[in-house]
């Protein structure tokens, strides 16, 4: 199974079956995800007639965090075959960030905002925050509501991605 993300300085191996397309007929697998960076992985020949993917530590270290869209594809001379394709998020390497950071996304630090400013609690520093391009100190509590309804539903949404489409050509498993 191709993993749903990676984290940015680890290693990740997995295993994808493509049963029509097999090395020895000359295929091979290969996989593009493009986002905030662009970065292509090739497999290799694993065992009982399957592709192994290995990305090393190294090889993924400076790969920025972020929402990327991959295809998994077959080449063979000329040819090439889309067998997959899906969204997979690239966390950060926490490892590699030495001074603080604000990790939440846009829509939880806005939900956050929001809600603050409901309570009546905006922070000092956050008062001429802007949403939507109104001034947060100035937007009408029913459009506050408004705004806090759909970045709940964003933040909601963040928490349910990861899986992407699975076309039936290919089957993932982890090795081990």
């Amino acid at each position: 199974m191709q993993p749903p993300e990676i984290r940015s300085g680890d290693s990740v191996t997995w295993r994808a079956q493509a049963p029509d397309y097999p090395v020895e007929d000359g295929w091979s697998l290969r996989y593009a995800l493009r986002g905030p960076h662009a970065i292509d992985i090739d497999g290799i020949e694993g065992a009982d007639g399957d592709y192994l993917i290995e990305v090393e530590s190294a090889d993924s270290s400076n790969w920025p965090a972020g929402w990327y869209r991959w295809i998994a594809y077959v080449v063979a001379g000329t040819q090439r075959q889309t067998l997959a394709s899906g969204d997979l998020e690239i966390l950060p390497n926490l490892l590699a960030i030495e001074a603080p950071e604000d990790m939440r996304s846009h829509a939880r630090r806005m939900l956050d905002l929001i809600e603050a400013a409901l309570e009546k609690r905006i922070p000092k520093d956050y008062q001429s925050y802007e949403v939507d391009g109104e001034r947060l100190d100035r937007i009408p509590i029913e459009r506050l509501e408004a705004l806090r309804t759909r970045y709940q539903r964003e933040v909601a949404r963040e928490g349910r991605r990861g899986g992407g489409l699975f076309a039936k050509t290919i089957k993932w498993s982890y090795p081990g």
